[in-house]
């Protein structure tokens, strides 16, 4: 009897060492993601990634959501995430040109006709060394692609030379901005949330933005009459982790993330793509489609060269590989293509 007792009491202390010392897996990952706008075409690849996460994790990876920019906007991401606001979220180097200056030669102007390519080439650079380590430095891990939009111009009055483009006032960024400033255009820098009605007044003509999912979803069919059907550049919207957080979920559940992060590549692409077939129908009704003549696009691929040139310049200025980082993602951008 004195030997069943013993026998007992051990068995209860190794259940109760074995509770205390369970593997981390066993229990839940809660993180909190935080979207810069609503729940829109800005955050559809997130979404879904976030249902798939909790999904091929049992439940064991959970998501709190948030939607609306009650933490913050855009332009505020990064740091946010640095600081663990919040664990996760989309930003872009567009908007954050500083502090992810490499990263940003994904939205030079007119490199591809190619979405899918760009968002490969793209997710291929910033898991490079040389872009990595801008995410690191802002205590964050890259995880996918998520956005990777065409940016495309609306206006008021049609534009088809590059003379209608210097009589016009445009609300421009990026690629675009670039490419504007070489042909010594001024560019209004409007925040997204204040370009409604910036250009409903007239403070602006022309607004180059992402086209058509969010032309359309936001109204900007409604506001201007003429659409410019043809992609400046691609707006990058990598979806990013705290970096302690990552490091803080176990290796099982980070495998499992990486897996489905590979094919969000692809995945992100065609959920916006059936976003845009819907986009673009609707914003061909509200929109009379113009586009730059021939002539005067081949202008603007001359200058394209400079624009791009102007960006290694800057980079090299900042003692950044800019050239070797171009040329890295041009590459890579070609055996996409091909």
């Amino acid at each position: 009897m004195k030997l069943i007792k013993t026998l007992c009491a051990s068995a209860l202390v190794a259940a109760a060492t074995l509770s205390a010392t369970a593997p981390s897996w066993a229990q839940d990952v809660n993180l909190t993601y935080h979207a810069f706008t609503g729940e829109g075409p800005s955050n559809l690849a997130v979404r879904w990634w976030m249902d798939e996460v909790e999904e091929r994790t049992e439940g064991r990876v959970n998501f709190t959501r948030i939607f609306g920019g009650a933490l913050g906007k855009l332009s505020a991401q990064p740091e946010n995430i640095r600081v663990g606001a919040f664990d996760l979220g989309e930003f872009s180097p567009v908007y954050n040109p500083g502090l992810f200056p490499l990263a940003n030669v994904t939205s030079l102007p007119f490199m591809s006709d190619d979405p899918l390519a760009h968002a490969m080439a793209g997710h291929e650079l910033f898991m490079s060394p040389a872009v990595e380590a801008e995410f690191t430095a802002m205590n964050q891990k890259y995880l996918f692609p998520g956005l990777w939009t065409s940016i495309q111009m609306l206006s008021h009055e049609p534009i088809r030379t590059i003379e209608d483009l210097e009589n016009a006032k445009i609300r421009a960024h990026g690629g675009a901005a670039e490419i504007l400033k070489e042909l010594d255009i001024t560019v209004y820098g409007i925040p997204w949330g204040e370009l409604p009605a910036a250009a409903e007044r007239r403070v602006v003509t022309a607004a180059i933005i992402g086209s058509p999912a969010d032309a359309y979803a936001f109204g900007f069919g409604e506001i201007f009459s003429y659409w410019d059907d043809e992609t400046w550049f691609y707006f990058p919207m990598p979806v990013t982790i705290n970096l302690d957080t990552w490091n803080s979920i176990p290796p099982e559940l980070q495998a499992v993330i990486e897996e489905l992060n590979t094919e969000m590549v692809v995945q992100a692409r065609e959920l916006l793509e059936v976003a845009e077939i819907e986009s673009h129908a609707r914003l061909s009704e509200q929109t009379e489609v113009v586009k730059l003549d021939e002539a005067e696009r081949a202008r603007m691929l001359d200058v394209r060269n400079a624009a791009w040139q102007s960006w290694v310049d800057a980079r090299e200025a900042e003692g950044l590989p800019g050239q070797a980082v171009l040329d890295d993602f041009l590459q890579r951008l070609a055996q996409h293509e091909g």
